[in-house]
């Protein structure tokens, strides 16, 4: 039961919204927004797919969720837009993480063959009407300047090539009202300004959700061409770069040696998660054979 001072708190306490861009070590991301907003309630949007209709159901979750409960929760995250601000009750503050474009597209490209989403023998031709993606329509939006799109606010199912200056413009508009914006090539150093602007505290990670292998290479022709659509994303990285690393120059030094600090605490961590599951899978390897050699075999009599 909330006693009156804590709820009047709840109300003066900013409501945090991780804005998850896919493929931008969110997963990552998402375990330490956990661990570092321990004992409140987090809201996920589980978007299952980027288009208007599934935001929309999601607003609707939101809508529904009784006014005093919904002032308790203190976390919202997730993949969306910008926007989710004008239907919450009280402050809010919002952070994401970008990441450099190419980069996020093979990434994300990796995921869905890994995951058969997309076909092995699919040929991305960017001579070719919608690049021959389009009975793929999830992974062919989101190849055009996603970044751009979820933080401009704009609707989700906005045509393939249809990203404009109006929407990069909008979208640093948004990201000006942002309480941190990160960058995944600078993860460890943004970490570190998160910790001493928005208060988290050190907790060491391990990578998740890290697209491993090139099941099916993208060619250069394919790669210049996702760079040249991909301008506007490209035009608002270097604004969030420009805006890190006035951080960085504001808090000098220090930071810096912290995020060694960190970086060599967490080299240790993640060794230590390695060697443990390696130990783990040989553990349950010599398991499964001893009870192999206890199973009689084919030609076995019983009496």
């Amino acid at each position: 039961m909330i006693n009156r001072s804590e709820e009047t708190a709840l109300k003066h306490t900013p409501k945090v919204i991780f804005l998850h861009l896919p493929k931008t070590a969110g997963m990552s991301l998402r375990g330490l927004f956990v661990k570092n907003y321990r004992g409140t309630p987090h809201f996920n949007t589980d978007l299952k797919e980027l288009t208007d209709e599934a935001w929309q159901k999601c607003l609707d979750r939101i809508r529904q969720v009784p006014p005093d409960d919904l002032e308790r929760y203190r976390v919202f995250k997730g993949h969306m837009p910008f926007g989710l601000h004008k239907i919450l009750p009280g402050p809010v503050e919002y952070i994401t993480f970008l990441r450099e474009p190419v980069q996020r597209v093979i990434s994300h490209y990796r995921m869905l063959c890994r995951k058969n989403i997309l076909p092995s023998n699919l040929v991305i031709d960017p001579a070719k009407k919608e690049w021959n993606l389009g009975a793929y329509p999830p992974f062919f939006r989101d190849l055009d300047n996603l970044q751009t799109r979820l933080l401009s606010g704009s609707s989700l199912n906005l045509p393939f090539g249809a990203c404009t200056e109006e929407h990069l413009n909008q979208a640093k508009a948004n990201l000006d009202q942002f309480k941190f914006v990160g960058l995944t090539e600078q993860f460890d150093l943004s970490l570190m300004l998160l910790k001493r602007l928005c208060g988290w505290r050190w907790h060491f990670y391990v990578p998740d959700n890290r697209s491993t292998g090139d099941p099916s290479p993208l060619s250069p022709v394919v790669l210049e061409a996702i760079r040249n659509l991909n301008r506007f994303d490209y035009e608002l990285y270097r604004y969030a770069e420009e805006r890190l690393q006035r951080l960085v120059n504001e808090h000098g030094w220090s930071l810096k040696a912290e995020c060694r600090l960190f970086q060599q605490g967490n080299h240790l961590h993640q060794a230590l998660h390695v060697w443990k599951h390696r130990g783990e899978r040989r553990l349950g390897i010599e398991r499964r054979k001893a009870m192999m050699v206890d199973l009689p075999g084919k030609d076995s009599k019983h009496g």
